[in-house]
């Protein structure tokens, strides 16, 4: 998805533009001249015209900003007389073509000459070289696929970054047939072609490189055209052959394959550029979170993620939280990117601005509108299956010699990514860096020093960086090439043979799930599709039995798919949220998605396993500890910046509570008063989330809990201090309450994200006494107005409530978070503690809209646990009016993990996430509380101990 990454001074500066390219471009015709006898007439004319526009287009990237600030220094100065602006600003460009203009930029900034001549000059020679290689192979060319042939008709310069001295990618149109020219040995591709003949055979279908003809330290290759799939056999093809791609590229420690390297031709993924193979990841800075934390990074770092065909986000400068990916940079998940342009130009008020700018597709995917989840599966199949044909390779010896071949070849290493140099080269070329070249420098060179403290493979030498600060001074993207030789090659193969299979699976269909989230995270679930994991015959028979088989096989999982340090510390992978977008990383510590969650769980199991209600299965002790070693760790270092109930202090109250109830060691109380004590030093005052999940209301109910364990009024204090924040933030509608965010701007109700959280965790603590009489005054008043916010969204004539979010009002979905599960959990829990007979009429609209909507997903959040624990508590809190069988929920919920074939995970459904609300672990903790003799708290409720 190419956008442009510097200032271009379009057409306004064109004629001053043009007087500093004049030299280089006479030059070039001088040259040109020589070659007329192996070109047409018309070729010379074209080949003219195309390298005099790419000269012009270089220096103008270059000199915008200078120009910029010379016209506003010009009218300051009072030097624009002419009577209207357009004159004004045409007195400019006739003054800036003047001999005294250029004396004057010599005078102000002394290298931009030198500089701007010495890159224009390299670019020169460049376009020279590829016409005189074109002129002495043109015959040649024709051996490629399409036969390109003829006289040349279209030549397009710079495909690509300028590297080595201007040298840059081309496409030239022939009158028949097309061919791209690369400044670069094309041994690579030729061995790479021979490799995948040899593991694929010639199939019709296989994955492939262009086709080249390799002439030294150039070459041409074939240009392949993009088509889409003709239908969903061909794209069954296509993803399965990016599976095999991600086999082939991991054995090879392939990187760089990103959208604009890989072109769909109809079932065929092709690689455009292969020149990054057997690039070793060079280990991480250590951290202090562990053994296990580092692995885990490891194994992200050096999956298949790196190859680029996986989603990833971006974490550069202007990209941020872009997916460049082969598989993904779907159009309808890309935010926009931040593009430097002239605003106003050609006036006088014409200035730099920076302007959010969509990205062009590019050519990588299969069909107008991909659907990658549609073919996970086949994805994830083609990697597997082609693994395992490596390995039988391997296994009879076959692999060592086929990757010796590529010793000798010419490899690029991708050291630092090429956003970072486009900034800081875009810095070298600022006006004020000019002017000051040797300060530049060294802003430069700290930049870059500091960024190879935290890019392992980054250049960190002294000489390293001067040839990369060199390399901007004059316009190119540096690189790092050189020939491979074999303990690199066999360094791959040793690492290779050492991965995880199922983590690298793992990893892939997450990162997969992860882009399919950041496309549909804002768009509403379709009831029909969100409904499609309900049992088509639940029974009861047998169920405990089942019940417990359930969950030992997800501990089992759970334990198969942890990570292991050497200190004994223990992680998991998981695809996660944060402010990029969804990523695959390591367990993060918050309760909803991370570790917290998953300790609580395995911590659960063992509880009722001892209480003789859950199967004992080995290893569960030493995973927790290790979790529990890791968790402490992050801890420690983790500077927490909300206090909400799931992310936030809030949550480290509650888990450590939690984890007091069900050990009964004081250390794990301990812990829960050290969090509060940092709650309080942190404060509410700079809470902008309010929410259950991230926000003041969702520290209120852990604090209750942690007064009552250590009867200290210190914390009930602390909760009030909540409350008042929120009656501070309160927007007031009439007789409605709401707490606007800015990803959440409108009045929405629900429990872990809207107006019936908030109310619900005031009314908590207007019922444990904080507070004075006034203040639960207050308080209570408060509340009634987020309930009846709450109530005003139900519909009468649906029977649930609606929610609006951008403008946007949809019927709520029966989950915890937004819909009737989460609006009934709070309205039950507070009728069972307050009588309240409003509250009571919000339980029994609740069960009425939401009973027997199985089928969404195996979650706490937004699944059939949640769905099952409140309907068995409703009838407890309810028998009259909401009376069920107990075993029911049970039989569908335990029918329909075993007619899907497995525990089917929230967002990321087909991901491994190990997490409580989402994941495996909820899902295990959820078996547990449905036997009926548990007392595992329930942390729908934050309750820290059984009801």
């Amino acid at each position: 998805m190419s956008i442009a990454t510097e200032t271009n001074a379009t057409d306004s500066f064109a004629a001053i533009i043009s007087g500093f390219t004049a030299p280089v471009r006479a030059m070039f015709s001088a040259r040109l001249a020589e070659l007329a006898p192996a070109l047409l007439p018309d070729e010379i004319a074209l080949i003219r015209h195309s390298a005099e526009e790419a000269l012009n287009a270089n220096a103008s990237f270059k000199l915008s900003r200078v120009l910029l600030l010379e016209l506003h220094a010009a009218k300051r100065a009072g030097e624009l007389t002419a009577h209207d602006d357009a004159g004004r600003f045409a007195q400019f460009v006739e003054q800036a073509q003047q001999p005294a203009f250029l004396e004057h930029l010599n005078h102000r900034y002394s290298k931009l000459q030198e500089r701007l001549l010495r890159a224009l000059n390299a670019q020169r020679s460049a376009i020279e070289a590829l016409t005189t290689r074109f002129a002495a192979d043109r015959s040649t060319l024709a051996q490629l696929p399409g036969h390109p042939h003829g006289s040349l008709i279209a030549l397009s310069l710079g495909q690509g970054d300028l590297h080595g001295g201007g040298q840059s990618v081309a496409k030239l149109s022939l009158e028949d047939g097309e061919v791209i020219y690369k400044p670069r040995s094309l041994r690579i591709d030729h061995v790479l072609e021979t490799f995948l003949a040899r593991v694929f055979g010639n199939g019709p279908y296989r994955i492939r490189v262009p086709e080249i003809i390799d002439c030294g330290d150039y070459g041409w290759a074939e240009f392949v055209s993009h088509r889409y799939c003709s239908g969903d056999s061909e794209l069954c093809v296509f993803y399965r052959n990016l599976g095999a791609w991600l086999a082939i590229l991991r054995v090879l420690g392939g990187t760089d394959i990103h959208h604009e390297n890989l072109i769909a031709c109809g079932p065929v993924p092709v690689v455009i550029d292969v020149e990054s193979l057997f690039s070793m990841m060079p280990k991480a800075a250590p951290s202090t979170y562990g053994d296990a934390f580092e692995v885990a990074a490891e194994l992200i770092r050096n999956s298949v993620l790196r190859t680029g065909i996986v989603p990833y986000r971006a974490p550069a400068l202007g990209f941020f939280g872009v997916d460049m990916s082969g598989a993904g940079a779907l159009s309808g998940e890309q935010p926009q990117v931040h593009v430097p342009v002239i605003a106003q130009e050609g006036t006088t008020d014409a200035r730099l601005d920076i302007v959010n700018a969509d990205l062009l597709p590019a050519q990588n995917h299969p069909s107008r509108e991909p659907d990658v989840s549609k073919y996970w599966n086949h994805l994830s199949d083609g990697f597997l299956d082609i693994t395992a044909r490596l390995r039988r390779l391997d296994a009879k010896g076959e692999l060592a010699p086929l990757l010796a071949d590529f010793e000798g070849c010419q490899a690029r290493d991708i050291r630092r990514p090429t956003q970072a140099y486009v900034e800081i080269g875009r810095m070298l070329w600022h006006p004020a860096s000019l002017y000051d070249e040797p300060k530049a420098i060294e802003r430069a060179r700290d930049l870059l020093t500091r960024n190879a403290a935290v890019v392992p493979q980054a250049p960190a030498s002294a000489a390293e960086i001067n040839v990369e600060i060199d390399d901007l001074r004059y316009g190119d993207i540096p690189i790092f090439a050189a020939p491979l030789t074999r303990t690199r090659i066999d360094e791959a193969l040793a690492d290779w043979r050492a991965m995880r299979l199922e983590l690298e699976e793992l990893t892939i269909r997450s990162a997969l799930v992860a882009t399919h989230l950041n496309l549909s995270e804002d768009q509403p679930q379709d009831e029909r599709n969100a409904r499609r994991y309900a049992a088509r015959h639940p029974h009861a028979e047998h169920l405990d039995q089942r019940r417990r088989k359930l969950a030992a096989e997800a501990v089992e999982r759970l334990l198969r798919l942890s990570v292991h340090g050497k200190d004994h510390s223990v992680t998991w992978i998981t695809p996660e949220i944060n402010r990029a977008g969804w990523q695959v990383q390591p367990l993060a510590t918050d309760l909803y998605f991370g570790l917290t969650g998953v300790i609580v769980a395995l911590a659960g199991y063992l509880h009722e396993t001892a209480a003789g209600c859950a199967d004992a299965v080995p290893g569960v002790e030493a995973t927790l500890a290790g979790a529990l070693q890791t968790l402490r760790a992050m801890e420690e270092e983790e500077k927490q910046e909300l206090s909400g109930g799931f992310t936030g202090y809030g949550a480290q109250i509650w888990t450590w509570l939690s984890l007091h109830s069900l050990q009964k060691e004081r250390a794990c109380l301990d812990r829960a008063v050290h969090f509060a004590e940092a709650l309080e030093r942190l404060g509410f005052e700079d809470d902008k989330a309010f929410d259950i999940l991230g926000g003041a209301s969702g520290a209120i109910v852990p604090l209750l809990g942690l007064a009552e364990a250590t009867q200290h009024q210190r914390w009930l204090d602390l909760a009030a201090r909540a409350a008042n924040h929120l009656e501070a933030t309160a927007t007031i509608e009439g007789d409605t309450a709401y707490w606007p965010t800015m990803r959440t701007p409108d009045a929405i109700g629900g429990f872990a994200h809207g107006s019936m959280g908030i109310a619900w965790s005031l009314a908590r603590l207007v019922l444990a006494e904080a507070g004075n009489h006034a203040d639960r005054t207050r308080w209570s008043a408060l509340a009634e107005r987020g309930f009846q916010l709450q109530q005003k969204q139900y519909d009468e004539t649906v029977g649930n409530w609606f929610i609006t979010q951008q403008g946007i009002r949809r019927e709520s979905f029966h989950n915890w978070c937004y819909g009737s599960v989460g609006i009934g959990m709070a309205a039950g829990d507070l009728y069972a503690r307050s009588g309240d007979l409003n509250h009571l009429h919000t339980l029994r609209r609740a069960v009425a809209a939401a009973r027997d909507k199985w089928g969404s997903s195996h979650t706490l959040c937004h699944g059939d646990f949640s769905l099952g624990e409140w309907l068995v508590r409703a009838a407890q809190w309810d028998p009259e009016g909401c009376a069920l069988d107990a075993a029911h929920p049970v039989a569908c919920v335990v029918s329909a993990i075993e007619e899907h074939g497995g525990i089917v995970g929230g967002m990321a459904r087909d991901a491994f996430t190990p997490g409580l609300m989402t994941g495996l672990a909820g899902a295990i903790y959820s078996l547990n509380r449905m036997h009926p003799d548990c007392t595992l708290p329930s942390p729908l409720l934050l309750e820290t101990k059984a009801p």
